[in-house]
């Protein structure tokens, strides 16, 4: 019997080009070194893989357009206070989801066997999230819709939205 002839591997390859990237269905622009996703003009950062819009929510966008305010330091204190709301609404589960889960919305942990063990730091964030809101009760419809819904705030409620900024700092004692 003929032996077959194993095939020989080259050790010494020569790493491929990474120049071409399939970038989607999008046209991307680049102006004065920055890209722009043409069919909307959101500004996008190329990753290694994929695209990424350079803000990714409303509150973010405000923040860095200060829009927030003129302050640095207000900006930021605003921008913080945001960011802490928006943190308590996800970790309590109550952001927009496609899909119901019972045990997040629970507080059962994952990997529980069922024998009604609840997550107390979750209680803890919804009663803390609740509070935050009781304490600005009218501006709270408008934080939730641009913090958590990430719905901008028009031209006309822009100042209530800082002022309800302002109330949360008030509440955590940021200043």
């Amino acid at each position: 019997m003929a032996k077959k002839k194993k095939k020989q591997r080259n050790k010494n390859k020569t790493p491929q080009s990474t120049e071409t990237r399939d970038l989607g269905g999008q046209p991307i622009i680049e102006e004065n070194g920055r890209f722009f996703r043409l069919p909307d003009l959101q500004e996008v950062i190329l990753g290694t893989r994929h695209l990424f819009k350079r803000f990714n929510s409303v509150h973010e966008n405000y923040f860095h357009r200060k829009m927030l305010s003129k302050d640095e330091k207000k900006n930021a204190l605003r921008y913080l206070a945001g960011q802490k709301l928006n943190f308590l609404a996800e970790a309590t589960g109550k952001n927009k989801s496609c899909t119901m889960s019972f045990e997040n919305l629970a507080g059962i942990p994952r990997g529980s066997s069922g024998f009604g063990i609840f997550d107390l730091n979750k209680v803890d964030r919804e009663t803390e999230l609740m509070r935050c809101l009781r304490y600005c009760k009218e501006y709270a419809s408008l934080l939730w819709d641009c913090l958590v819904n990430d719905i901008p705030a028009t031209s006309k409620r822009m100042d209530k939205y800082r002022a309800g900024l302002d109330k949360l700092i008030e509440y955590w004692g940021m200043e």
